[in-house]
């Protein structure tokens, strides 16, 4: 039987950690964190991890448990994710899933497509031969290794072209083939995804009043802190909303208020891009809130909505 999951989504700052919490307290059950960047460790106050009564109040999973030094992919997150799932659902719990980064979702829900990582030499050679001889003999030698994948795409799509004979290439087997195979072993999930929303204007405003409590909560300590231990360089290399900003008026190389700026105007960047992603899923139901109105209030009536019976 596919496991039940509660996936919820959103823009940052939007209040799904309220809400997970809420909804998690309502079924007796566990908060599974789909956030790239809470899951490092010595990060908390710039990645708006839940709070120390969040953590007292439901227990938390993939937050704080890597260290910035260590490479961490969306596939590494929806292997560890994936076995709390099994083991809340032995368990007899519904598991409930809460982020902004759309892709660690999709790689828990759906799987990843298990193709090799680009190949620099072999890729460039495929363009060149592109720009000699066309994009059209390409697609033929496409066509003659897979033939139902060139039907899916345009003869002038040079990306996926090169993109698919790359992979034929590295592993001798066609990418529709592979990605039969990877449709065949996506997780068996019973997935109800809740997404939430507000007005750009209340949104934007939550976000520069987050901004400005995380420095008001220490944020520049915690860079420092993390440049302190020699994080400066995986801060450049992970980028987390704030840190690159904070760590840049730590050396001097700008002043305070350009830095929470900068801040807040990637933030609100960041939450354009979450919502454009999560927007194009047609399973997500979204619920709008107004900006008097905090999200954990009405998680009993929207698990309601979408057929959710909690525990109490």
């Amino acid at each position: 039987m596919p496991i039940p999951v509660i996936v919820i989504v959103g823009p940052t700052a939007v209040g799904k950690s309220a809400f997970a919490v809420h909804v998690a307290r309502m079924f007796d059950t566990e908060i599974i964190s789909a956030d790239s960047m809470q899951i490092y460790c010595g990060m908390s106050i710039g990645v708006a991890a839940p709070s120390p009564e969040e953590l007292a109040m439901v227990r938390h999973h993939c937050v704080g448990i890597i260290d910035p030094h260590e490479p961490f992919s969306a596939a590494d997150f929806a292997r560890m994710a994936l076995k709390v799932v099994h083991d809340l659902n032995v368990r007899g719990k519904i598991p409930v899933v809460v982020g902004g980064s759309g892709l660690y979702v999709r790689a828990l829900v759906d799987g990843l497509f298990p193709g090799p990582p680009a190949d620099k030499l072999l890729r460039l050679r495929l363009e060149e031969t592109a720009a000699e001889k066309g994009n059209e003999h390409l697609y033929e030698r496409l066509r003659a290794v897979d033939p139902t994948y060139a039907e899916k795409i345009h003869p002038n799509d040079l990306r996926r072209i090169v993109r698919a004979l790359e992979v034929y290439e590295l592993t001798g087997t066609p990418i529709s083939e592979l990605h039969r195979m990877y449709r065949d072993a996506k997780p068996d999930l019973a997935v109800t995804f809740i997404g939430l929303e507000r007005d750009r204007q209340d949104l934007y405003r939550r976000i520069d009043e987050r901004v400005e409590r995380m420095f008001e909560r220490g944020l520049l300590e915690e860079v420092a802190d993390l440049l302190e231990r020699e994080y400066g360089d995986d801060i450049d290399r992970i980028r987390p909303l704030g840190y690159p900003e904070a760590k840049a008026y730590l050396l001097g190389e700008t002043d305070l208020d350009d830095a929470k700026d900068r801040m807040q105007r990637n933030s609100r960047r960041y939450a354009k891009r979450q919502h454009t992603w999560f927007r194009a899923d047609p399973r997500i139901r979204w619920f709008r809130f107004r900006p008097d109105e905090e999200t954990g209030d009405y998680a009993g009536q929207i698990c309601r909505v979408v057929g959710l019976q909690g525990k109490g």
